[in-house]
């Protein structure tokens, strides 16, 4: 019997050891530091929008408004920018009125004026011609609804606020006064690629 409560304590005082054991590999010897919550918790990721491709407008610019510009039509009648709000705005800047190029240009914008009413589009000759040659050219192209002027100065204004701006450009202007898009060299050849691209960028300002 005496033999038996040893071999009983013995067993007992080794699987004591053996289970303290355990737990003590399982208890780190510092407890880790309470990691204070953070106040502002990081709001997850939004994957990009998708960026219009529309060539040849490769730039999109950003909070830049427009200068506070004014223009004196044919008929003599004058324009300011804060006339044009709440409208989009097409600014084209051309080089020699009769040419096959600027021919091409107005003709296409003409189309495009006369289905957007959302939109006003402003063709101006950068070598300040005459109002009489404006006019005369309105008739042979047959211009409604694109306003046409001829205002070097205006050019300048613009060319201030976008550095890179060359002849024969065209410019757009959202509702709210500020120019979203410009671009340089517009191809004559590439005309119909140039309306649809147009298109889609007006439609994409909202």
């Amino acid at each position: 019997m005496g033999f038996l409560r040893f071999f009983l304590f013995i067993s007992l005082f080794i699987f004591s050891q053996s289970a303290f054991a355990d737990w003590y590999i399982l208890i780190p010897k510092k407890l880790p530091k309470e990691r204070p919550t953070p106040k502002e918790l990081p709001l997850p990721k939004i994957g990009e929008t998708k960026k219009i491709e529309a060539k040849p407008y490769k730039v999109e610019v950003k909070k830049i408004l427009s200068p506070e510009f004014s223009i004196q039509t044919e008929g003599l009648k004058k324009i300011t920018r804060k006339d044009l709000e709440g409208k989009k705005v097409v600014l084209v800047f051309i080089d020699k009125l009769y040419s096959p190029s600027s021919e091409a240009i107005v003709d296409v914008l003409e189309k495009l004026a006369r289905k957007r009413k959302d939109t006003k589009i402003v063709a101006i000759d950068v070598n300040d011609a005459d109002f009489p040659l404006l006019k005369k050219y309105k008739k042979d192209m047959n211009i409604k609804k694109v306003i046409l002027t001829a205002d070097s100065f205006v050019f300048l204004q613009f060319k201030k606020k976008v550095k890179d701006l060359k002849v024969p450009s065209v410019v757009i202007i959202d509702k709210y006064g500020f120019i979203r898009f410009f671009a340089n060299g517009v191809d004559s050849k590439e005309i119909n690629k140039f309306s649809s691209e147009l298109e889609k960028i007006l439609n994409s300002l909202k």
